[in-house]
């Protein structure tokens, strides 16, 4: 092996500017793939962080069947109980109950849709930013249960502002109609259409004023420290709340799971292409090599060297030309990574708003990098294995070479 090494060596460097020209180009394939996967990443970091702080939590203790139940009439009871439960079986951890209650609310100016959501507003603040996105009044109070908050767009609708008053009515049930009266504390904006148009919130007091049933919740939620505890902790809540249904975010909020996924998948579409394409180069390097010693191959067979040894030799050029590619590629790719981990990339002036919307949920424009190191790990083996691929050909015409004909030719 030691042999075949400086044999691959030697024939690479014999025309180093091929060789380097095709270096560079894995390399550089492989920069693009570290450096836009660790953009892509923080993206998904983002938007994954978001959605567990706003849809659910890193664990969701709901009612056994509220899964997919889109009209709400699955509700914990006495979820008072079961979130002092939870705090302390997680007492690093944020607990969180929401109310989901969908109605329809009024002003004097008109009525839409709505979909109003109960929250305990300092627990709330802890997990999803929607406070620092007030953009008229003030967020809610903990006691307050008679203030409402309306996204931007459905005040608008509404004609509606700060000191306002709207009725939300709601058949929480399903029969009897239920109505309140709410003053506006503030609007929010999200930069996403839907949570805009349709989101309202209030406490959880003010929430359950709506429902019949007392200390009703849609779901109590964990929210961890480390995101990575996710599957201890469900374990863990599901010995202490065997009577209810304990997710972990991945199977509460499906939907952006599968998003994320799909988005790499395609991704992984993209890199799969552009690595072929870098591969014919390899392919050409390789193959001119094994043309221009033609001759020597045939002698070097006659002599008694079996052909299989001959192919080994050609792909282990190729391994090396890969190696040496795939760790420069490595380098450079965690080198290009390193400001956008650091500053980030801002696209909000390219998009012309600071959010945007993705898989119904709200992604900022300033995207910050996270490092994929699973997949930092795998590239370099991309990389080698794309070049001992694309060897495979050149190696098969070696290894089939009549060594008369071979030392004829010219």
């Amino acid at each position: 092996m030691a042999l075949l090494l400086r044999l691959a060596v030697r024939n690479l460097v014999r025309n180093f500017r091929r060789s380097a020209i095709t270096m560079a180009g894995i390399a550089l394939g492989l920069t693009l793939m570290a450096a836009m996967n660790t953009l892509q990443n923080g993206s998904h970091h983002d938007m994954l962080r978001t959605a567990v702080g706003l849809l659910g939590g890193h664990v969701v203790v709901q009612p056994p069947g509220a899964q997919g139940d889109h009209q709400g009439k699955h509700v914990l009871a006495d979820s008072t109980a079961v979130a002092d439960q939870l705090r302390a079986l997680f007492p690093g951890a944020v607990v969180t109950r929401r109310l989901l209650v969908e109605g329809l609310v009024s002003s004097p100016a008109g009525s839409t849709a709505a979909s109003v959501r109960g929250v305990d507003p300092t627990d709330e603040a802890q997990v999803v930013d929607l406070d620092d996105q007030i953009q008229t009044g003030e967020w809610l109070a903990p006691d307050d249960t008679q203030g409402i908050l309306l996204g931007e767009a459905m005040a608008r609708t509404l004609n509606v502002g700060v000191g306002d008053k709207v009725v939300f009515m709601a058949q929480p049930e399903g029969d009897e109609v239920q109505s309140r009266l709410f003053r506006v504390r503030g609007t929010f904006r999200t930069g996403t259409a839907e949570l805009d148009g349709f989101i309202a919130i209030t406490t959880v007091a003010g929430a359950q004023t709506l429902h019949p049933r007392p200390d009703a919740a849609t779901h109590v939620a964990v929210h961890l420290a480390d995101p990575g505890e996710t599957r201890q902790a469900t374990k863990a809540a599901r010995a202490a709340l065997p009577t209810l249904e304990v997710l972990p975010w991945q199977e509460a909020i499906p939907d952006v799971r599968e998003f994320v996924e799909m988005d790499k998948r395609y991704s992984d579409i993209m890199w799969l292409v552009l690595g072929a394409i870098v591969s014919m180069g390899v392919v050409n390097t390789v193959l001119m090599s094994v043309l221009e010693r033609i001759r020597e191959f045939g002698i070097m067979t006659a002599l008694g060297l079996r052909p299989g040894r001959l192919a080994a030799m050609v792909l282990t050029e190729g391994f090396v030309l890969g190696a040496v590619a795939a760790a420069a590629g490595v380098a450079l790719g965690l080198l290009a990574s390193w400001p956008i981990v650091h500053w980030g990339v801002d696209y909000s002036e390219l998009a012309g708003t600071d959010t945007m919307e993705a898989g119904g949920i709200p992604v900022s424009m300033k995207v910050k990098g996270v490092v994929d190191w699973g997949r930092m790990a795998v590239y370099p083996a991309v990389g080698i294995g794309f070049a001992v691929f694309a060897s495979l050909w050149p190696a098969w015409k070696v290894a089939t070479l009549e060594p008369v004909e071979a030392i004829h030719h010219r």
